[in-house]
């Protein structure tokens, strides 16, 4: 029983469509988080097309993708991947919002700094779940820095902004079609 329950799982997340061209390390943490959030779902991204108009207007970030979450017929929310700036190189990023576009999850995929990890923290990270539509995201006000992450902090907390403010956009466009 508990060798077929695993095997489950683990077909389940081998099933799941891939979210760009990240390494197969990288692939595999993609799709554990989504295991997680959505336990007992096979989560398929479909990867939309994203005007330049719109993407434009988002500084903060570079290299943005969107992918709808869909499990079935039914939609779950969207998953944002996205490179912002550390103090010397860029590092990438997801950000899951569930369908009412709230923050459900923030994982950096790619650190390549050696400074500013810190952003890794889990425990950082968690102060991104539940906010929405780009609600006031500051550092120092509304996030808390963290010691060793002077430029990185800030760039992906401005950098989740961002593409909350983007889920946003995306949302106010598909309405209105």
């Amino acid at each position: 029983m508990r060798k077929t329950a695993i095997l489950i799982c683990l077909l389940t997340s081998s099933l799941l469509l891939h979210a760009g061209d990240y390494p197969k390390s990288v692939q595999k943490r993609i799709d554990k988080t989504l295991v997680k959030l959505f336990p007992k779902m096979l989560v398929e991204l479909k990867e939309m097309d994203l005007s330049t108009e719109l993407t434009s207007v988002y500084t903060s970030v570079r290299g943005v993708k969107v992918s709808r979450l869909k499990s079935a017929d039914s939609e779950l929310g969207y998953a944002c991947f996205a490179s912002s700036k550390g103090k010397h190189d860029y590092f990438d990023y997801m950000v899951i919002f569930d369908k009412e576009l709230v923050i459900k999850k923030v994982k950096v995929l790619i650190y390549r700094s050696t400074y500013g990890g810190e952003i890794m923290s889990h425990s950082w990270l968690k102060q991104f779940i539940g906010e929405t539509n780009g609600q006031e995201m500051a550092m120092d006000k509304d996030i808390d820095g963290i010691s060793g992450a002077t430029l990185s902090a800030p760039s992906i907390t401005q950098g989740v902004k961002e593409l909350s403010l983007l889920i946003s956009d995306i949302n106010k466009s598909k309405e209105s079609n």
